[in-house]
């Protein structure tokens, strides 16, 4: 159930009006540091999905933490890259939209608890020109009462 929370959230951003101005919009990549970076050097303007922590309220219940990175560049600088330029979207759209997104209808039957939105900030993103915000989200999944084949 926690994969198809992830991959869900992947699919929604892709079907939203959000989507043509992306460059890519996935789970988070399986790479660290410098390689990450570059990668969302790469990648932006872009919204990575990525599970986070989540705790067990109840028995065969998890609440569940995502994390929204969104990623933007503007060769215009910093200023542009966090507000837009009316070509490209800036790190401040991208924020209002996925918020905007998981405010809305349930996405794959799951409402979603928006906690809070953080900017990042690092030398390593500044020499890329790029500017970095996790939208921080929370819901509840009902988790499989059977184990699943191959998994013991």
């Amino acid at each position: 159930m926690l994969v198809e929370l992830e991959s869900g959230l992947v699919a929604a951003l892709r079907a939203s009006p959000l989507a043509p101005w992306l460059r890519a919009i996935d789970a988070l990549p399986d790479l660290e540091g410098d390689r990450l970076i570059s990668r969302f050097g790469a990648d932006a303007p872009a919204v990575y999905v990525a599970l986070g922590s989540g705790d067990f309220p109840a028995p065969g219940v998890a609440r569940a933490q995502i994390g929204l990175a969104c990623v933007c560049r503007n060769t215009r600088g910093g200023q542009a890259a966090r507000q837009g330029d009316g070509i490209v979207p800036g790190l401040f759209d991208l924020v209002a939209s996925v918020v905007t997104l998981l405010s809305g209808d349930l996405i794959d039957g799951h409402e979603y608890e928006l906690l809070r939105w953080d900017l990042l900030s690092s030398e390593a993103l500044d020499r890329q020109g790029l500017v970095v915000a996790i939208v921080q989200a929370r819901t509840t999944v009902l988790l499989p009462i059977e184990i699943p084949v191959g998994v013991v």
